[in-house]
This record gives C-alpha cells, structure tokens and sequence, in this order.
C-alpha cells in the first residue's frame, strides 16, 4: 500500500497484488496479449474473452469483459453514480487457448519449427500448437496505435522553419503597470541601501 501512496495514487483504485514466489512462477507462457481464450473456472465459466494484459510476475491474464467487480470511486463522468466496473486478474491455469478449427478449448504443445523468411534465411522458431494434432495456432497480430488521425493537427515542416517570435524591447514592461503595483505587496520589507 505504501508504494502506491508514494507514487501519489489511493490504493482503493489499485489493490496490492499478490506475490508469487520466483520458483512457482510459469516459465514458458503459451498465452500472450490478443489471443481468444475460453475461462474454464470461476464465475465467468465456459465463457470466451479477448485477453487483454498479462501478468507473468503473478502468474496472471486480465480478460476483456469478463471478471468484473464493482469498484467504489468518486463520482466522476465515467461513474456518475460513484460505482466503476473494472476486469480483475484471472489465474494463468484457469483460462485454455482455442482450438483455431473448432473454437472448442485445447491443450497446448510447443514444437520448434524450421521457418523460411522472406530474405531466405531458414530459422528455428517456437509454435503453439493443438495437442495431438499439426494444427498450429497462430500467435495474434501486434495492434499499434495509428496516428494517421493526427496528422492533420501536427505541424508542417514549412511552419517550423518560419519564425514566429518578435523581438520585445526591454523599457517597456510586459504587464501594464497598474498590475504589477497590485502584484507588489506593499508590507513586504524594504531594505534600505546606502552607498
């Protein structure tokens, strides 16, 4: 609790998360961020979700929509009435990737595979695929954020190049001097210098 006040952040919206000892922790993940999941145990059982995030200091993927609970926050306009839904962590061994044909879950083996790039060079990667069976399951595509939306608000290169500022003389002050009398604290002690 006391890292997140450091930081500055109330730890009613981010709870400790739980430790898990270096030895009891999963070496070799056969799940990643993007994949099609089904939850095999707990309240959201033989449900399928998008995994979201993954956790591998505590052994844990967070699934889109599911495992929700309720969180008490201020009212803001995202929780006008002060309650905020939020997808809790889901354990490692409770959630099966789906068999790529069939959509039903699937164990995993990993095989290592020789692979053709594109500039011919044959390499040995890592495969997931359906126990058993030759039938690979693909690992998703990255999803990047496009900024091609915000092009239209950056600034051209003819603009930078432009210069801008005029040069302000020094006699006149910048702010209008009844202000600045204002701004002046007239109990603020006065040093008297003499020469």
């Amino acid at each position: 609790m006391h890292r997140f006040k450091a930081q500055g952040i109330s730890s009613r919206h981010l709870s400790k998360p739980k430790w898990v000892n270096p030895k009891d922790r999963i070496t070799q993940w056969n799940i990643v961020r993007g994949d099609k999941v089904a939850i095999i145990a707990g309240k959201d059982k033989d449900t399928i979700g998008e995994i979201k995030s993954v956790n591998r200091d505590t052994n844990t993927v967070v699934v889109e929509g599911k495992k929700l609970a309720k969180k008490h926050v201020p009212k803001q306009p995202g929780a006008p009435e002060g309650i905020m839904r939020k997808e809790m962590p889901i354990h490692y061994s409770n959630v099966m990737l789906l068999h790529p044909d069939t959509q039903i879950p699937t164990r995993i083996e990993r095989r290592q595979v020789e692979k053709t790039l594109d500039d011919g060079r044959v390499v040995k990667r890592w495969t997931r695929f359906a126990q058993g069976t030759d039938v690979e399951i693909p690992k998703p595509s990255q999803k990047y954020n496009d900024r091609s939306g915000d092009e239209k608000f950056s600034t051209t290169p003819e603009d930078t190049i432009k210069q801008t500022f005029q040069g302000v003389s020094l006699d006149v002050p910048p702010l209008p001097e009844g202000l600045i009398k204002e701004l002046r604290n007239p109990y603020k002690r006065r040093t008297n210098v003499s020469a």
